[in-house]
């Protein structure tokens, strides 16, 4: 399937279009032009253009994707900041983001995780078993130091308890 090029105006209407159906970050939004050929001088006034008016707010992207990926995906803060770098967010709008997480809903999601790992995960020892549960949950993005201090207190691990000691 052959793609159009478009010319800046109608970059702009299309762009406002998936802007509006939404949220996503300049980057998202440069290479979807760039699929389409619109030339490069064309793509940063779009952009800029998109930002004046409000349909483009990086900031309110990265609030979005955090909440997004803790609420669904139950991603930890690790793979977040992770993908939102690689979407070329700026690392203070990430550190903001991350920093305007709430810990109990945090701490609740990693618990959730923890058991679910926790039971799939087959090993012959007790020591085995919990080292795979750590890295499965660890390649969720979240913190090892905080999944073991679950681990070591069990299925009835108090969240408070736990926050207190690791942070």
């Amino acid at each position: 399937m052959e793609t159009r090029e478009w010319d800046d105006k109608m970059g702009l209407v299309r762009a406002q279009a998936y802007c509006a159906g939404a949220e996503h970050c300049c980057s998202e939004v440069r290479s979807m032009l760039e699929r389409h050929n619109v030339p490069a001088a064309g793509i940063d006034g779009i952009l800029e253009s998109l930002q004046k008016d409000g349909f483009i707010n990086e900031s309110r992207y990265a609030e979005a994707f955090v909440s997004d990926k803790l609420r669904f995906a139950h991603w930890g803060r690790r793979k977040i900041g992770l993908a939102l770098k690689m979407k070329r967010i700026d690392q203070a709008l990430v550190a903001e983001a991350l920093e305007g997480i709430d810990m109990e809903t945090y701490l609740e999601v990693m618990k959730q995780v923890v058991k679910s790992c926790y039971r799939q995960a087959k090993a012959p020892t007790q020591y085995a078993r919990n080292m795979k549960t750590l890295k499965s949950v660890a390649s969720r993005g979240f913190e090892p130091e905080l999944a073991r201090k679950f681990l070591a207190g069990g299925n009835d691990c108090d969240t408070s308890d736990t926050i207190d000691d690791v942070l």
